[in-house]
């Protein structure tokens, strides 16, 4: 047989292998908030706050609860790559405060057909005795494969509710992260802050200095508690530590540029991005180091909290400073024009959104500040 031979015959079986449809708006990210997505689909989800990424958080307290249709239920999550398991741990969720499953199965998806790894009956004494803080662990002695779903007969559901709240998947030791896990005890560093509509506000939006990357989220509005009306921020705007740490940087020093040397440093930083900076556009700055690779920036403010100093420890929610512009223009002309915070989250020594298009970015920033709250 020749080559051509061999290749034709490659190419026709491949093309014989089925293709499955993923919806491409329901993913979480791997554990090293990078381009990798993993996606995940339901049979039905009973709101969307019972959606299947919460399965997926690592939370024993939010759990992926169908609706009740009368028919089996399943979740599905899709690698698309080529994904290495010896493990999967699934701890059954609850609806109204009961589990919500007596039983399933862990399916693998093989030539276009799923087929049944395990059966799990969680009436079973023995399956009892060996659950691990409510989850049953599945060996898989180690496989190759890309896509699995938690499948659970209609039999197996209490009043016709599925519900899942951990899975877990696991190469040897080591679990795999459906997310970053350090980032999500994070909150927004103004106290009911509205996330910005605009692309542009957002880390990784173009811009004309500084190497044509945005790299923070910047806050502009924030809704009033009282009528729930949205407000611009203004230099009268706390800013509060986004997690517990330590301060690494305060600007007590900090002296503004003229209007004349703001143009000229703006100029010469859309040709030349600089790799040290003497005059900042983030202007009076706060650093907080959270521990574990993450380190949170809070810039253009107009005062800082007389408490903070570099070597302080902070609690989430702390007031750290006020919003302000400093850096920017509008400083430099004596005017409260840009007045925002620009936040910045940094992790492993990359911006958080390093890598990420634009609607990634914004999805994995919502998932983080809101919908994981």
């Amino acid at each position: 047989m020749n080559i051509s031979t061999i290749m034709l015959a490659l190419l026709l079986s491949i093309n014989q292998i089925p293709k499955q449809k993923i919806d491409e708006s329901r993913y979480t990210l791997n554990g090293q908030n990078n381009m990798q997505k993993i996606y995940f689909s339901t049979s039905s989800s009973f709101s969307n706050v019972f959606e299947g990424d919460r399965a997926l958080d690592d939370n024993q307290a939010t759990s992926w609860v169908s609706a009740k249709t009368g028919q089996d239920h399943w979740i599905e999550v899709n690698f698309v790559i080529k994904r290495l398991l010896t493990g999967i741990e699934v701890r059954p969720g609850r609806k109204d405060g009961f589990q919500a499953i007596n039983g399933f199965k862990l399916q693998f998806l093989y030539e276009g057909n799923w087929f049944d790894f395990a059966t799990i009956d969680l009436n079973d004494r023995e399956t009892q005795r060996s659950m691990r803080n409510g989850a049953v662990f599945i060996d898989l002695g180690g496989v190759d494969a890309s896509t699995f779903r938690i499948f659970i007969p209609n039999s197996n559901t209490v009043n016709g509710y599925a519900a899942i709240s951990i899975i877990n998947c696991y190469m040897g030791s080591a679990k795999m992260s459906w997310f970053d896990s350090r980032l999500k005890e994070l909150i927004l560093p103004v106290r009911n802050a509205i996330l910005p509509d605009n692309d542009s506000s957002y880390p990784n939006a173009p811009r004309d200095y500084r190497g044509g990357r945005h790299v923070g989220l910047d806050l502009f509005h924030y809704f009033d508690e009282k009528d729930y009306s949205v407000k611009p921020v203004t230099a009268n705007t706390e800013v509060i530590a986004a997690g517990g740490g330590t301060v690494i940087r305060a600007d007590w020093n900090y002296t503004p540029m003229s209007e004349a040397e703001w143009r000229r440093r703006a100029q010469y930083t859309r040709k030349f991005p600089n790799t040290f900076v003497k005059h900042d556009f983030g202007g009076r700055q706060i650093w907080i180091d959270h521990g574990n690779g993450v380190v949170t920036t809070y810039n253009h403010l107009s005062r800082i909290d007389k408490s903070i100093q570099v070597g302080k420890r902070v609690k989430p929610g702390d007031r750290i400073g006020w919003v302000g512009n400093s850096g920017l223009l509008g400083e430099t002309q004596g005017n409260t024009n840009g007045t925002h915070l620009h936040f910045e989250v940094w992790v492993d020594g990359f911006y958080l959104g390093y890598g990420m298009d634009m609607p990634t970015v914004r999805r994995h920033i919502r998932w983080i500040f809101l919908d994981m709250q």
